[in-house]
Parts: structure tokens; sequence; C-alpha cells
């Protein structure tokens, strides 16, 4: 009787052991970088931004009513959709269903961007890995922009139609 009290008990405390320990591993998976390489991860951001952007003046300053359909593709191969980690959001025509945000961050720095140019930015995981994200909103700041987007009213105006969505992998 002694012997099986002492078996039960050794089955419960081992339970016990490796249930913390699945727990602790688990719980493991989901502790955010530390603060240096978010830092890192935002200032990569930056520059990538600043390459986005003089990719898009370049874009602007050479697009013409004679070239328009020449600047669309253009511009649709830079933001492919393929690549996840810069998108061009929006809901304002013209726009395939891939341009529209995807998730619940997407969909909060849209609202966001449209309700008074407000930029957003997170650090959360995106399929298992840990992201810098942030979305930069866009007016419709130049002439050109309504060469494509014919709803826009000619610019440059102050009304909001979208957001750039950038993604920084965090290496932890």
């Amino acid at each position: 009787m002694r012997l099986r009290k002492l078996v039960n008990y050794g089955i419960f405390v081992l339970v016990i052991v490796i249930s913390c320990g699945l727990t602790t591993v688990a719980r493991g998976f989901d502790i955010p970088p530390p603060p240096q390489k978010v830092e890192f991860a935002q200032r990569t951001s930056d520059l990538m931004l600043a390459t986005l952007f003089a990719a898009l003046t370049q874009e602007f300053n050479e697009t013409t009513p004679q070239n328009v359909e020449e600047g669309k593709d253009s511009i649709s191969l830079i933001f492919n959709d393929k690549n996840k980690d810069m998108r061009l959001v929006g809901t304002l025509q013209p726009l395939e269903e891939s341009d529209r945000p995807r998730d619940a961050f997407e969909r909060q720095a849209h609202s966001l961007a449209l309700a008074g140019g407000q930029a957003y930015t997170s650090v959360e995981r995106v399929d298992g890995d840990w992201y810098y994200r942030r979305s930069i909103p866009l007016s419709n700041f130049r002439a050109e922009c309504a060469l494509c987007h014919t709803n826009f009213a000619p610019g440059p105006t102050n009304d909001w139609v979208g957001a750039l969505m950038l993604r920084v992998p965090i290496d932890k």
C-alpha cells in the first residue's frame, strides 16, 4: 500500500513538473524582442521608407498623361502582392482586392490614416515571427496622383486616401 501511494505521489509530482515546463516553453515563444532589436528594426524601417519615397517621387516625376498606363504597371511591380513587407493599402479605386486592409493592424492603420492622417506602429507576431510594423498615411499630395486615380480631385489636396504599410522582421 505504501509503495502504491509513493508511486501515485511520484506520478502526480512528475505531471506537475512536466506541465510547468511545457507552460514555460510555450510562454517563451511569446516573449517580445528586446528593445535594442526593436530600435534596430525602427531604423531599418526609416531607411526603407526613405528608399520607397524616393522611388515613388521618381515615378511621379516621370509620369505624364502619355505614359500613365506604364506608370500604373511600374508602381504595381514595385508594390506587388508577393512582397508582404511593403504594401499600398486603400479602399479607393483603382485598386485590386489585394490592396484592401488584410489584418487587424492594417484595418486600424487604414482607419487612422483616413480619419486625419495619423501614423500607426506596432511590434507583433505574424505567422510566428516578430515584426516592427508601421503605416504612413498617404494624401493626394501630387498632381500626378489624379492621373492614375481618376476619381481623386486634381491635386495636390489634403485628402487622405490610404496608407503605405511597412513590415520589418525583428531578429531575436
